[in-house]
């Protein structure tokens, strides 16, 4: 960094919100800093919900045998289904895969909980590496290569408030690529903070060794640097890594990201361990104060294997853990939305004993929403009742959805001004539009990403 670079005080700020990113995986400044620098908030207003964690399962799951079952008696069903009790949009009874007794019967009986199903989610993309950048940051090809993720984007949007993490992705298997901030196309205020060894956990003094170690190769660098620029930019520069090591280390933000001593979430006979800490993580960092927490489960590209990979990633760990992580939000009185789904689906019908290909029209993403008495249990979308209809089939999908509208579902819950303040624009290198196609977000037609709102009863 040159001592006779001149900044304005506006760029600067950038820079130490770049330096929290480089230096502790955070991108932490006050709510005072964060204004300045970018002036963007959420509106109170139009906010349905506090906070948001995406489950991504990577390898894209089969709709059919989670939240798509088929028609009873067809021969697209591995499982059997439970009747939520209410209906589709449609008219037609809400039915779910089997291997969610625990979810089934808290959306049925707790009125704080509710369950959303997009079942006519379509890209037509079959390729997992592609995918997997649309469906994490919203957007379809070609600018999905260029675009930051859900995650990052959610990281610059949210700096400053409450603890002043603006989101954290714990890595499972869905991968660094798709969820960056894709390299230098955006600045490395994006940088979303990322645990990428999450099922071994940070503990103490782990946590706290390895930050003191950055705090001082940090100091050694402004010893060289600060002396040349002793002006006010300079000196919120110095304080801003200076209150990010603080955050970090200490008090409720670096609790929140310690595990030690904590109870974890519960899991069935086949939940993989790392799972379940990561789930737990999410948790804590949502009752902690972090708005947005994105993480992943993989294993789920079943061409071989299917039925045990479905029981263990959606029965054993999904509907025991996230059932109860449900219940231990609710309690905190915060409105969450927990999102669930891959990068496309799996075929419903199959020549394989167990086993599905991939299927990029007519896959299914499901949301659960915790203390927002608005919400609307009930599933949009038709895919047949066999699930095969698609967008090019004879018989068409019935209300696809694209990824923008369900991303313009989600950055609108958080309240955020589509479309109403230029400054929402994301400043990429390309310099074109926001992350997410504000036609289709603000669309009420039927799979815009308002009209998800109305469906839902969250508009």
């Amino acid at each position: 960094m040159s001592r006779d670079c001149c900044d304005t005080r506006r760029s600067f700020l950038k820079r130490a919100l770049g330096l929290g990113a480089s230096a502790f995986g955070l991108n932490l400044v006050s709510a005072l800093h964060a204004r300045e620098a970018y002036g963007i908030t959420p509106n109170p207003g139009t906010q349905r919900y506090d906070a948001v964690i995406q489950i991504f399962y990577s390898g894209a799951p089969s709709q059919t045998d989670t939240w798509d079952p088929a028609d009873p008696g067809s021969t697209s069903n591995y499982f059997n289904t439970i009747n939520l009790g209410v209906n589709d949009i449609y008219g037609q009874p809400f039915r779910i895969s089997e291997v969610f007794p625990n979810l089934a019967n808290l959306v049925m009986n707790d009125p704080a909980v509710g369950l959303g199903a997009v079942r006519s989610m379509t890209h037509g993309n079959g390729s997992h590496e592609s995918a997997q950048e649309w469906m994490n940051c919203f957007w379809q090809s070609p600018v999905a290569d260029v675009y930051p993720s859900t995650a990052a984007s959610m990281n610059h949007y949210f700096q400053g408030q409450g603890l002043g993490v603006g989101s954290v992705l714990i890595n499972g298997s869905n991968g660094d690529q798709a969820n960056s901030a894709k390299g230098g196309q955006t600045g490395t205020a994006y940088q979303v903070f990322s645990l990428s060894n999450a099922d071994r956990p940070l503990r103490r003094p782990v946590s706290a060794e390895r930050y003191t170690r950055r705090r001082d190769l940090i100091q050694a660098f402004n010893r060289s640097f600060l002396p040349g620029r002793p002006d006010a930019a300079a000196g919120e520069w110095d304080a801003a890594w200076k209150q990010a090591y603080d955050i970090t280390t200490q008090g409720t933000a670096a609790n929140a990201f310690d595990l030690t001593g904590k109870t974890l979430l519960p899991g069935g006979p086949t939940a993989p361990s790392g799972d379940i800490q990561r789930l737990t993580m999410c948790q804590e960092l949502v009752k902690a104060g972090v708005p947005y927490v994105a993480m992943g489960i993989g294993g789920n590209d079943t061409h071989t294997g299917n039925s045990e990979r479905i029981r263990r990633n959606w029965g054993d760990t999904t509907d025991v853990a996230v059932a109860r992580m449900a219940q231990n939000l609710k309690a905190t009185g915060k409105r969450v939305l927990i999102l669930m789904g891959g990068e496309f689906g799996r075929t419903p019908n199959t020549s394989k004993p167990d086993g599905r290909d991939h299927w990029a029209s007519g896959f299914s993403w499901a949301m659960l929403s915790i203390n927002q008495p608005a919400f609307r249990t009930t599933a949009v979308g038709d895919t047949g009742p066999d699930g095969t209809w698609t967008v090019r089939s004879a018989t068409k999908l019935v209300d696809p959805v694209e990824p923008s509208a369900l991303g313009g579902f989600v950055y609108q819950a958080l309240g955020f001004p589509i479309a109403s303040d230029p400054k929402w624009n994301v400043p990429t290198a390309v310099g074109v539009r926001p992350p997410v196609d504000q036609d289709i977000a603000l669309s009420t037609a039927p799979g815009g990403g308002r009209w998800l709102m109305q469906q839902f009863g969250v508009a």
